[in-house]
């Protein structure tokens, strides 16, 4: 889960460089499938947008550590879902058929030419990908009035949390 966009695909992290100590990061969650009645409000996609952003700040924490950097400060964060809902109709043959040569069918169609010779039904799925950004301050020196997070506090923390993606 921890691999650039280029290179996983459809999902994995991106970063830039906004200024000398300032970066954006960016992570793009795996598509999941979600409930078809409530695909926003569905555990599962909030779980996801959690994980997202849980995984774009141990980005951006790697990054100031690789910089020798001991503390970040989150300047702006946006961790949002994208859901497609698809809606596909299915039509079958009524389950009793009859004869048109004879002008009855057979079960409960006394004529051919019935209303319902196809019996349709709607087959819908939903899906949902979490995309979060984050631009993060890199702070070589503590700021005692902003808050802050310590680089090696929060690698080891969601380090342990997310041990399985990393």
């Amino acid at each position: 889960a921890m691999q650039p966009l280029a290179v996983a695909g459809n999902f994995g992290f991106s970063d830039r460089d906004v200024d000398a100590d300032t970066i954006e990061v960016t992570y793009r969650g795996a598509e999941i499938k979600v409930s078809t009645r409530n695909p926003r409000g569905d555990s599962r996609i909030l779980a996801e947008k959690e994980k997202v952003h849980d995984l774009a700040l141990l980005r951006a924490a790697r990054i100031a550590q690789e910089r020798g950097i001991g503390n970040i400060r989150i300047v702006s964060e946006k961790t949002d879902s994208d859901v497609d809902v698809r809606s596909y109709p299915r039509c079958r043959p009524a389950p009793f058929w009859g004869y048109p040569a004879y002008g009855y069918g057979f079960g409960y169609r006394p004529y051919y030419g019935w209303p319902s010779d196809y019996y349709c039904s709607e087959n819908r799925t939903a899906s949902g990908r979490a995309i979060s950004v984050l631009t993060v301050d890199l702070l070589a020196q503590p700021d005692p009035t902003a808050p802050m997070l310590s680089t090696a506090e929060t690698i080891t923390r969601l380090e342990k949390t997310y041990a399985g993606v990393t």
